[in-house]
């Protein structure tokens, strides 16, 4: 059989032709579910230095996973991976250092005697999986930085700092707080090892701190044997990386959630450092790069208490469209850095057109007030979170720096919101948390009467570029027009497509911000967590819907959700379909942050929170009353009311309401056609429609045409039938049972 009709992955088969045989055997067999396969690999092992035989029983491997399908060998090749992971590069190390620290000296002396690389990684992986599984953070620690979305640094301001390594860290005292700071239930475990890191060449000594724990409750259909679905409901592990550096007083933290990263370090500050982060709150800085694209020019602020006589760009480093390549430009302070670039790259070079900049570098000449010692500030800055200055023994030192950073507008301090003005925001957060488009402009946020600095101290916005072109409506120039620098502070120029003047344009309006939207998420949770009577039960079902828990209604506890996006027909549908295949919940509420929206989502009822923000005075977010009122009011059409309707929210949108079935959202003309025909027929007492006369006037030969195919097929006998003949369609209710009909590719045309 020819290689490349294999269906091993490549890291199983470099396992399979690298590995010592026995060990091979021993990894090849090992199932982490049930539903893997087995492979019944031979169990007399032939003898180690007979090369014909070894390798006959590497052949005979090879061919025994090859009668698997691919999707059968996935697992395997997973795991090859990881083994082979920490058998090569820095893996090795990695192994090495963790196996030095967690195995006792017999089991550690087991894993030297082990003849290479690879037959120690897989002993390891076999005989202590915790210690791989350790290995594999260490291995990966390093990488935080690469990882942008899942990380975030602090900096803690000790004034006495204790020594502080792995074996002093209490891990049962901060596994505890973790937990109760990230409020799991008590079924969760969370468990938390610490180890040392020793000094490399590029990073000082650190202490790292791996914290397990569940995640939300989660869930995922499987297709069974019999063709139907069933949901599987897991909780998926998940894992925060902490390393501290003492050297730096820094901690940087990565994982899946920014409030989970956030809390995770306040709780380490707290109880391994015995810092007091009501006091002096851990520092989340974040630096704006952008401003270079326009100019690597640096003004000589005036501050008191020093005389900056220089300050100088030394260094500038940009990414060329991937992260690993670069071009890095570096001069001394005699030069002038821009004067450089264009000599030497062309006017129209790298830095003035840079997609990215990774790396800065500066240096600041200044003397302090009555001191007449000239003195050299190095500042470099490395993409958006790590800056060189935590290092500076001279805390008068670092402060200087981090004032200019933040004069010069590239730094930017996380300063949390209080609750208080988060509740004053609440409206405009859920619009902007509903928008598809994950960037804004600073006239969206000014329009909408948000502070784009205070946003993005408190981590819900990032800083991108600036619009390049700008849209004139104007009575002579309509159109996009050129941005242009402006005289006048804080304005810019905007230019018509033939040069025409159109007059300046405040620059704020034209800055483009990313959204968090993580962090916007959670926030915009929090907020509604005291409707919930029941908590600890948040499930994300979709990008765009999360189960929040239960409210209580009439002494009965009624399911919560969270959707957004429900303007957009697409996610309807989606969202529709999710909720009718989990029906068995019962009758809840969903909680839209769209003002144009469905009355229901399956047997849900839709409430608006925009129509229900409660006044400043009042402790909560939301008004309850409003919401069971609601409630209250469609709760019989959540049911399917009491006579078969569709009732229209939109031209393009429409529920179908049929007693004892979960209201069917339709979208599209077509789909709300359809079912006012099937209706009015139903109601009519002549319940089966001719297909010709179903689809007339529209644009689809057979009502299967106007429905996505996931759609159609969970609405097939279930609201919609084929008639008692040929050609004939009817509406599925108690009175009409639907019959029993094949599903084509397409039904009977017209």
């Amino acid at each position: 059989m020819p290689r490349k009709s294999l269906p091993l992955g490549p890291e199983t088969l470099g396992l399979i032709e690298d590995a010592r045989i026995d060990l091979l055997r021993a990894a090849l067999a090992v199932r982490d579910d049930d539903s893997e396969p087995e492979f019944d690999l031979p169990e007399d092992m032939p003898d180690l230095e007979d090369e014909d035989a070894v390798h006959a029983f590497r052949e005979q491997a090879i061919k025994i996973l090859s009668e698997f399908d691919p999707d059968e060998l996935r697992p395997t090749e997973t795991r090859s991976r990881r083994i082979r992971a920490l058998a090569s590069g820095k893996g090795v190390t990695s192994l090495e250092t963790i196996v030095a620290q967690k195995l006792d000296h017999e089991r550690a002396a087991e894993f030297e005697d082990q003849p290479d690389p690879l037959c120690r990684s897989i002993w390891v992986f076999l005989n202590a999986r915790e210690t791989f599984e350790d290995a594999e953070s260490f291995h990966f620690a390093r990488q935080f930085r690469d990882h942008r979305k899942l990380y975030d640094a602090f900096e803690v301001d000790l004034e006495n700092a204790a020594p502080l390594n792995a074996a002093s860290i209490d891990e049962t005292a901060l596994s505890d707080r973790i937990k109760k700071a990230l409020e799991l239930k008590p079924a969760i475990s969370c468990t938390v090892r610490a180890l040392d890191l020793p000094k490399t060449d590029a990073h000082p000594a650190s202490i790292m701190l791996i914290v397990r724990h569940g995640g939300p409750l989660s869930s995922v259909y499987n297709h069974r044997h019999d063709g139907r679905r069933a949901a599987i409901y897991y909780r998926p592990p998940n894992e925060a990386t902490l390393i501290y550096t003492p050297s730096l007083q820094q901690i940087e933290v990565c994982a899946d959630s920014p409030l989970v990263r956030q809390q995770v370090s306040d709780t380490f500050a707290e109880v391994a450092l015995n810092h007091d982060i009501s006091q002096k709150p851990l520092t989340w800085k974040r630096y704006n790069l952008t401003r270079f694209r326009s100019s690597l020019a640096l003004e000589r602020p005036a501050l008191d208490g020093y005389d900056i006589s220089s300050a100088r760009v030394l260094e500038a480093e940009v990414r060329l469209g991937h992260w690993r390549r670069k071009l890095l430009l570096k001069v001394t302070i005699d030069d002038d850095i821009e004067e450089v670039a264009d000599q030497y790259l062309g006017a129209r070079n790298v830095f003035r057109r840079a997609e990215r900049f990774s790396r800065i570098g500066i240096a600041v000449v200044y003397s302090r007030a009555g001191d007449a010692t000239e003195r050299t500030l190095n500042i470099t800055i490395s993409g958006t979170k790590s800056c060189n200055l935590q290092s500076h023994k001279d805390p008068e030192e670092r402060s200087l720096g981090f004032m200019l950073l933040q004069e010069w507008g590239i730094l930017s301090a996380f300063r949390q919101i209080d609750p208080t003005d988060l509740r004053a925001m609440f409206a405009e957060l859920i619009k902007l948390h509903d928008r598809v488009e994950d960037e804004v402009t600073g006239q969206y946020l000014r329009e909408l009467g948000l502070d784009a600095q205070r946003l993005i101290e408190g981590g819900l916005l990032e800083r991108r570029d600036r619009q390049d072109v700008v849209l004139i409506e104007d009575c002579d120039i309509d159109g996009e027009g050129a941005v242009k620098p402006s005289e006048k502070p804080g304005m810019v120029r905007a230019e018509g497509p033939f040069g025409e003047e159109a007059g300046d344009v405040p620059a704020d309006d034209l800055d483009k911000y990313s959204i968090n939207e993580e962090w916007l998420h959670e926030t915009i949770l929090r907020l509604l967590k005291p409707l919930l009577t029941r908590r600890g039960a948040q499930q994300n079902l979709d990008p765009d819907l999360t189960l929040l828990g239960a409210m209580e209604i009439g002494g009965a506890e009624v399911p919560l959700y969270f959707a957004r996006r429900l303007n957009d027909l697409k996610t309807v549908e989606r969202l529709d379909l999710a909720m009718r295949a989990r029906n068995q919940a019962g009758v809840g509420i969903v909680l839209s942050a769209s003002e144009d929206m469905p009355s229901h989502l399956g047997p849900n009822v839709v409430v608006s929170l925009l129509s229900n923000i409660a006044p400043a005075e009042e402790e909560f977010a939301v008004v309850r009353d409003g919401l069971e009122l609601a409630f209250r009011s469609n709760f019989a059409l959540a049911r399917g009311g009491a006579t078969p309707q569709v009732l229209r929210s939109g031209k393009q949108s429409a529920t179908v309401h049929i007693p004892g079935k979960d209201p069917l959202n339709l979208t599209g003309a077509e789909q709300i056609s359809i079912f006012e025909r099937l209706v009015a027929a139903s109601k009519a007492g002549s319940p089966d429609v001719q297909v010709k006369q179903l689809m007339d006037g529209l644009g689809s030969r057979s009502p299967q045409q106007a429905f996505r195919s996931k759609t159609w097929e969970s609405i097939l006998n279930v609201y919609i039938a084929k008639g008692e003949k040929r050609g004939y369609w009817r509406l599925v209710t108690e009175q009409s049972p639907s019959v029993n009909a094949p599903e084509g590719k397409v039904e009977e045309p017209v």
